[in-house]
């Protein structure tokens, strides 16, 4: 049977086309899915066999529509091992790229006309936004994402193939493999499966509490180290769980629930989420206080911020180097400085306690354990290039950045999670039993 992949753009002329657009075909395309075809085609043989035995075609078609709203049909084997393999054929007539505009359908009509100025490219198997929300980065601009990659050279576009291969190995699972509930149960903790549009929406937000007598919502960001402090610390697991928000944060979390077959909606951790934040925070004119680091820390933290927000409203920053007997006056300058948004950067297990032991107290309408956030925005620490942390490999800049201090959180502490997920089952089951 004989296969032909359809790829019709509207007002779409042909002939335009960029020359970096060609020669990464020429130079990447075209020679890697020929070989690919060649060392595969002993698979390709086998699965026509299949078919023909059974009595089925070899090939079946599957529609899709790109980000421009274009049809696209892809091709796989219907019977037989590595069915996708059918589609390097259509990578071979460019009817389709490796690296390409998103293969999804999901734009505005106005999101949708500004990418009509890409038209002379085609839809791929990776996209830079594929890839970030395969890896769970948040998507609020994919315009600027979708620019970018169309206008970098070849070397962008074989290291965005190489990244896109490993994302799609580590965190791919089909969407009729995978659930995306609200809200879930990993390591015995709840885990609210939201988006950051949504955090951030909660975190302003004045709804009324599960604890009604307390006026202050208190979220948390659960990552690996969480996970791992509360294996040995039951009272941290219990502390976690009676908060009003635990959000998943960071590649270990997305590996884990993958393996209890649920998709985390978005990594959603503190650093991403400030800038959004104080975007949120200046609309809407809410204020936040910085309490935690070492001394200096969030001044100079807050500093950086209000270079980029101007107009946002720091209430006051406060260090964590203060005695249990300061500890009411800390809490009155914090009510008295009338914030809406308390931000805690104390470090587990210390902040979680504070923040729950003194919840009663506090006047803001939100608080959250943010860890080292502040060591990030105030310079202290460089956050991980974009390209690691597509690919879940934050935590090997913060190893290199912090040897000794970083060294049993990540050298030791990950090997353990993936032995607690893998083998010993307990995202599923929890530390309890």
């Amino acid at each position: 049977m004989q296969s032909k992949m359809s790829f019709k753009a509207t007002g779409c002329k042909e002939s335009v086309v960029l020359p970096v657009v060609k020669n990464s075909y020429i130079f990447i395309d075209m020679p890697i899915s020929l070989l690919l075809l060649l060392v595969l085609s002993p698979i390709f043989l086998v699965n026509l066999l299949i078919s023909k035995t059974q009595r089925k075609p070899f090939i079946q078609s599957i529609s899709k529509y790109d980000c421009l709203g274009r049809p696209v049909t892809l091709h796989r084997c219907h019977c037989g091992f590595v069915k996708d393999i059918a589609i390097l054929w259509s990578i071979v007539t460019q009817n389709i790229r490796f690296c390409g505009l998103p293969l999804q359908d999901s734009f505005s009509g106005l999101e949708r006309a500004k990418l009509q100025r890409f038209g002379h490219c085609l839809a791929g198997l990776i996209s830079r936004v594929g890839l970030h929300q395969l890896s769970g980065i948040t998507v609020l601009k994919p315009y600027d994402l979708i620019e970018q990659q169309v206008s970098a050279g070849r070397l962008a576009y074989l290291s965005l193939l190489v990244r896109g291969g490993l994302s799609h190995f580590f965190f791919y699972q089909s969407s009729t493999e995978l659930k995306e509930p609200e809200q879930f149960t990993l390591f015995g903790l709840t885990i609210h499966n939201h988006s950051m549009r949504f955090a951030v929406e909660w975190v302003l937000s004045t709804a009324t509490m599960k604890k009604t007598n307390i006026k202050c919502k208190l979220g948390y960001f659960i990552n690996v180290n969480s996970v791992n402090l509360t294996v040995n610390d039951p009272v941290l697991r219990d502390r976690i769980n009676r908060g009003d928000r635990c959000f998943a944060d960071g590649s270990g979390m997305r590996i884990a629930a993958k393996h209890i077959g649920v998709r985390i909606c978005e990594n959603v951790n503190g650093t991403d989420m400030l800038p959004y934040l104080c975007v949120a925070a200046q609309k809407t004119k809410k204020s936040i206080y910085m309490l935690g680091s070492k001394p200096g820390v969030a001044d100079k933290a807050a500093q950086h911020l209000l270079k980029i927000y101007p107009n946002l409203n720091i209430a006051g920053t406060q260090d964590g180097y203060f005695r249990t007997e300061q500890t009411p006056d800390v809490i009155s300058r914090i009510n008295q400085s009338c914030a809406d948004i308390l931000l805690v950067a104390m470090g587990s297990p210390i902040q979680e306690e504070w923040l729950e032991k003194h919840a009663a107290q506090l006047t803001c309408k939100t608080a959250l354990a943010v860890g080292g956030l502040f060591d990030f925005y105030s310079g202290n620490i460089t956050r991980a290039p974009l390209w690691m942390r597509e690919l879940g490999m934050e935590w090997i800049w913060r190893l290199l950045q912090e040897p000794k201090t970083k060294f049993n959180r990540y050298v030791i502490g990950n090997p353990l999670f993936l032995i607690h997920t893998f083998i010993f089952n307990r995202a599923k089951r929890g530390f309890q039993s």
